[in-house]
């Protein structure tokens, strides 16, 4: 079938996308609680988000007659592709073990979330109620600083 390889470049495509705006939010939102003296740069961590899944589509629909003088030119941008994903996962799982803590971390503290954010969508199942529990604590330690505040999920 013709719609075969569009077909193929939709569904990478929505996959990348997913998994862009996964760790878009949670590296968002961690960057948010953790303490000050332990954020990394969202800057940095915005460029890799958006340059990694720009890329590997542009690569996808423009690859199929490489010559040797444009491998030439790809390379590096495909290992920038590649440095940014590896950065974005670094970044989501480090912070997410240093809001958990509230302390400095080593990589041994966060390897294990790296790995498991790195095999996307199955370290979603164990990643997400870490981090959903920190939004609670989190909105728990809001309510109780503003008792006054008016909850967006009605009470019990």
């Amino acid at each position: 079938s013709t719609l075969f390889p569009y077909t193929t470049l939709f569904r990478s495509g929505l996959a990348q996308l997913s998994l862009a705006v996964w760790l878009w939010s949670l590296g968002s939102f961690l960057t948010s609680i953790a303490p000050p003296a332990l954020r990394l740069s969202l800057g940095i961590f915005r460029f890799a988000l958006i340059y990694t899944p720009v890329y590997l589509f542009g690569f996808n629909v423009f690859s199929g007659d490489l010559q040797p003088l444009l491998i030439a030119f790809v390379f590096p941008l495909h290992l920038l592709a590649m440095f940014c994903l590896v950065y974005s996962l670094y970044f989501v799982s480090k912070s997410l073990v240093s809001a958990e803590r509230g302390e400095p971390v080593s990589f041994s503290s966060y390897a294990g979330a790296l790995f498991l954010i790195w095999f996307f969508p199955i370290g979603v199942w164990i990643i997400q109620p870490r981090v959903n529990r920190l939004y609670a604590d989190k909105k728990n330690a809001g309510s109780r600083a503003n008792p006054n505040a008016a909850s967006v999920y009605p009470s019990p």
